[in-house]
């Protein structure tokens, strides 16, 4: 049975969360990272998630409805692409408020299941990267670390790339994955995590 996927809507405050109560999985990552091509990879979706050349287009969170095998209430959950965090081309008072709202929403959403950050392979982490990193190893919430576009360095290098990623994150290999949304590389891995995570399956 295909995924089911729709956008529901986009927050800038509490008050517009979904009220549902269905799981949610958060990907965040810097700017132009490649959320929503992985949102549009993993989902089997060209368009769901809209990307953008421009770093910082997503100033909002996107909250997109998973039904995975069906729709059925019990197995649907969220996808929620976060802004990237660095915020490109934003004042410094609205990357403010921002961080805030991103903080307290990681924080505090108790339908909050699992995060999934994201960092560009082809480069060593950034310092954003590095705080999310170890934010990520301080919380109880489940993570993964994805390393996207990773069909742009040789295929033979990967798995070296991933290891020194992880040495410099101070994170276990077995919480990274390779990703690529041109090849799909990573993509079943990744959707058996997220599917594990959001529906609690052992």
């Amino acid at each position: 049975m295909p995924i089911i996927a729709e956008f529901v809507t986009s927050a800038t405050n509490p008050d517009q969360f979904p009220k549902d109560r269905l799981p949610e999985i958060a990907m965040a990552g810097r700017s132009n990272v490649g959320k929503s091509s992985l949102i549009n990879k993993i989902l089997a979706q060209s368009r769901l998630a809209h990307t953008s050349s421009t770093p910082g287009r997503t100033q909002t969170l996107n909250f997109f409805r998973i039904w995975p095998e069906g729709r059925d209430g019990k197995k649907g959950f969220y996808l929620v692409d976060m802004p990237g965090y660095g915020f490109a081309k934003a004042s410094l008072s609205r990357r403010a408020q921002w961080a805030k709202f991103i903080n307290e929403y990681l924080e505090t959403r108790e339908t909050l299941k699992g995060i999934v950050q994201l960092v560009d392979m082809r480069h060593p982490p950034q310092p954003l990267d590095l705080q999310m990193a170890e934010w990520l190893r301080e919380v109880e919430t489940p993570y993964l670390v994805v390393a996207t576009k990773a069909d742009k360095i040789a295929k033979t290098k990967v798995p070296q790339q991933l290891q020194a990623m992880a040495e410099q994150l101070q994170l276990p290999t077995e919480d990274m994955i390779a990703f690529s949304a041109q090849t799909g590389l990573g993509r079943e891995e990744l959707w058996r995590w997220i599917l594990n995570t959001a529906l609690d399956r052992k």
